[in-house]
């Protein structure tokens, strides 16, 4: 309603209390909410403007039935969202009773509120872009509507029936037969529909010397964007919008919600992915500090796992004709409010630490990212319910597969290292003997009965205990016999979870539970991921007892990002490489420097006075669900 409600600046008037602070909350941690007027807001941007900061209007599209102020959509209650239950915020993407579309209107009022306050531009965020799972919502009329001009598809009578019609009934009989027979179909419409939304709103901001920025995903990889919310990042992007904020907070998300699935692996993975779908253009990665309103601290209560967000979604890197570069543009936090000089000062010395790292190579494997085979997993995923890129990935890190970032195909000539491809199958066939023709050191997922011999790979694995079984395989080097018949035991064994490929999405929240998927079996998964070590293990012959992150600085030294899976206790890592070495703490815990061990000592029986004539083999103390960042000098 900053927006919807904009009054103009020819007089003087308060602004509405959730304009003044999220949701209107009476306070903070630092004072109580303050009421403030348009000409107070205006003056605030022109001195941050003198200050080099800029100022964007942060839109929701949230409703709160009249809390704080009477709200335009009470006044136009068809531009809600009407789900399969209930309605709920807003559906920018409607029409208003008389036919005219809403983006108009918004539009219109979003242009004079940004010349009027001198605005930056503005920030779509929850409730607004992303809106609603579009398997929940919106399944009125006029979405149905919208969606048969757009399609042409021929509804059967038992579903125009329900024209005009927008009670529950209604909507559930539209949802039943359009989400079982034209899901596709609808995925294409909202992301056309979504397209056509952004151009309106790029085309008439951009006239005015302002930018767009956009969530974009919520906790969602370009996957799930597309599946759960019908929402392309890069076709909004290519329609002009500025900047996508990657919503990256698993902790808070885990911390505020006790059903919440701790996805900490899983939304991590997003933000490279994401970067490999938009290519160059501009991403920003959400921390999650803190929020006032939803009442939670990463900051003040748990800043271990705090540190860790800051430095995982710094560490991914992108590979282009830029070199090896951070896969965030930047850093966005949620929320800035309130926070202590001793609280920024911990968040700038991590932010500093994060992107200090100058790295030329990933020893570790890259994601590779095909626009082909992203197209054709939603297919695959409506057909079978195969996992997606997003899931293997995931699932791999979290068994201790630590990706370095992803690489395009089409960026294939600015990258060296090994890969991992998830769904070699769904590459074009440009794609896949581009790889072939490179010799490319990789490890790949394909149906269990699908052909791979043309790629002579050197080991394969079959997942044994899935009712859709997906095969492994590695090209580029063998494994050695220890690993096979290490693999040959993991996969030999059942893990007991069932498939979940026959639940229904209506269960799927980004944020609590994902989609349904057919079984990986965890010990396939762990096979994946000794392929993978295998694999970086042929130009980087180093051992790890932690799963470790690791690059090549353009110093020639190494940095290694080493994890501590376990919540509740230290643990110790140890790095054994196959020389001499100088290691040196790089982040903040542990304070005492890495301990080099001799074969005949024991966790603690170390003496820093003592110099050694071995030096290859050292030993960093972690702190619960901790990353440390080590440097390491060959010598």
């Amino acid at each position: 309603d900053f927006v919807n409600l904009h009054r103009g600046m020819d007089e003087e008037y308060e602004l509405f209390a959730d304009n003044c602070a999220y949701h209107g909350i009476p306070r903070n941690k630092e004072r109580e909410r303050q009421p403030w007027t348009n000409y107070d807001l205006r003056l605030l941007i022109k001195e941050l403007k003198k200050h080099g900061v800029d100022f964007y209007a942060g839109i929701m599209g949230s409703y709160t039935d009249n809390m704080s102020h009477h709200e335009f959509m009470s006044d136009h209650p068809e531009l809600r969202s009407f789900k399969l239950t209930n309605e709920r915020s807003l559906c920018c993407l409607k029409r208003f009773k008389d036919g005219t579309y809403y983006e108009d209107y918004f539009t219109e009022k979003l242009v004079k509120t940004l010349v009027d306050y001198d605005c930056a531009g503005v920030h779509l965020s929850d409730a607004f872009c992303p809106s609603n799972r579009i398997f929940v919502s919106d399944w009125s009329w006029d979405m149905a509507d919208q969606f048969i001009t757009y399609s042409g598809v021929t509804l059967p009578e038992s579903v125009m029936a329900t024209k005009d019609d927008d009670s529950l009934e209604a909507r559930n009989i539209r949802h039943d037969y359009i989400w079982a027979n034209l899901r596709r179909e609808l995925i294409d419409f909202y992301e056309w529909r979504w397209e056509r939304f952004f151009k309106k709103v790029c085309d008439a901001v951009h006239a005015v010397g302002k930018q767009v920025w956009v969530l974009g995903m919520y906790c969602t990889d370009p996957f799930e964007t597309r599946y759960i919310y019908g929402f392309d990042s890069k076709r909004i992007m290519d329609a002009g919008v500025d900047c996508i904020t990657a919503n990256i907070l698993p902790t808070g998300v885990k911390m505020n919600d006790p059903n919440a699935c701790d996805f900490f692996h899983r939304i991590h993975t997003e933000l490279p992915l994401l970067r490999a779908q938009v290519g160059d253009k501009k991403v920003v990665s959400m921390v999650g500090i803190q929020d006032a309103s939803e009442e939670w601290s990463v900051l003040d209560h748990d800043p271990s796992r705090l540190e860790r967000d800051i430095f995982t979604m710094t560490s991914h890197r992108r590979f282009d004709k830029n070199g090896c570069d951070n896969s965030a543009d930047g850093l966005f936090l949620c929320l800035g409010d309130g926070i202590s000089k001793t609280g920024w000062d911990f968040l700038n010395s991590r932010f500093a630490k994060g992107f200090e790292a100058d790295v030329e190579h990933s020893y570790s494997p890259v994601i590779l990212w095909s626009d082909t085979a992203s197209e054709r997993i939603i297919d695959e995923y409506i057909k079978t319910r195969r996992t997606s890129p997003i899931k293997q990935c995931w699932e791999l890190f979290k068994s201790g597969a630590v990706f370095g970032g992803a690489v395009r195909t089409d960026n294939l000539d600015y990258f060296d290292g090994c890969l991992f491809i998830p769904n070699f199958d769904l590459l074009s066939d440009a794609e896949k003997n581009d790889l072939i023709s490179r010799k490319v050191d990789f490890v790949g997922t394909v149906p269990a009965d699908y052909d791979i011999s043309d790629l002579n790979p050197a080991f394969e694995v079959v997942d044994n205990f899935s009712g859709y079984a997906m095969k492994a395989f590695i090209c580029g080097t063998e494994p050695s016999e220890e690993t096979k018949a290490k693999i040959s035991e993991l996969v030999s064994v059942d893990d007991g979870v069932p498939s979940r490929a026959d639940e229904t999405e209506s269960e799927c929240d980004p944020l609590r539970r994902e989609l349904p998927y057919q079984k990986l079996s965890q010990g396939f998964i762990d096979a994946v991921r000794e392929l993978l070590i295998s694999l970086m293990q042929k130009n980087f012959p180093v051992k790890f007892t932690n799963p470790t992150l690791a690059f090549r600085l353009k110093n020639g030294n190494d940095v290694l990002y080493i994890y501590n899976p376990d919540e509740r206790h230290y643990t110790h890592a140890i790095v054994e490489y196959d020389c001499n070495v100088t290691a040196k703490m790089s982040s903040f815990y542990p304070v005492l420097p890495p301990r080099y061990i001799q074969e005949k000592n024991t966790a603690f029986a170390f003496d820093y006075n003592k110099v050694h004539e071995k030096r290859n083999k050292f030993q960093v103390k972690l702190a619960p669900t901790g990353l440390a960042i080590v440097n390491v000098e060959r010598k």
